[in-house]
């Protein structure tokens, strides 16, 4: 694959435009007449040679010494008490119970205060799985227990609670008690 000589010359062209404008703003002249342009950090003082060097190289550090104090100086001071991000809050008091009310002492009205309790299996459909078998499919219960544990149960298992696991449908199951009260679970 070749390109050709027109699509390759705007390439070479932009290119060259390019590195001219990067070689001119290096190479600028100055306002106070030196030749290059350089950042003022680049820019070191020639180290002098022999004896005298280890002298001036002391006062050079000295004055460096002294310009960093200063500038210490200057910083802001560290707030005391301010947040710590690497230390943890203390924990807040845990709250108070309040005193029981003498006036609420009639039984009927802390049983309606109550909430209501869950009437029925705790379980919870979570899917319905399906296995062939020489009689033909067989369909298993996921159920999930209110503690987290996964249960799988086919037509006729018990499940915790005291419940049996009637029948299996492709989208719910029946569950039945020892009194014989039915509950229908159905696939969210």
């Amino acid at each position: 694959m070749s390109i050709s000589l027109l699509r390759a010359a705007p390439v070479a062209v932009g290119g060259a435009l390019l590195a001219a404008w990067i070689a001119a703003a290096t190479t600028a002249p100055r306002e106070d007449g030196a030749e290059f342009a350089a950042a003022p950090s680049a820019v070191r003082p020639a180290r002098p040679e022999g004896p005298r060097a280890a002298g001036s190289a002391a006062a050079g550090l000295s004055a460096d010494l002294e310009r960093l104090r200063l500038q210490a100086a200057d910083a802001p001071a560290l707030r005391v008490g301010a947040r710590n991000p690497f230390s943890l809050a203390p924990l807040p008091p845990p709250p108070r119970a309040a005193a029981p009310d003498p006036a609420d002492a009639d039984p009927g009205r802390r049983l309606a205060a109550l909430p209501p309790q869950r009437v029925g299996p705790a379980h919870e459909l979570i899917g319905v799985a399906s296995r062939r078998t020489e009689e033909g499919p067989e369909r298993i219960a996921i159920l999930a227990a209110p503690d987290g544990e996964v249960l799988l149960a086919g037509a006729g298992d018990r499940v915790p609670g005291g419940w049996v696991v009637d029948a299996v449908e492709p989208s719910s199951v029946t569950l039945a008690d020892g009194a014989g009260t039915r509950t229908r679970l159905v696939l969210p």
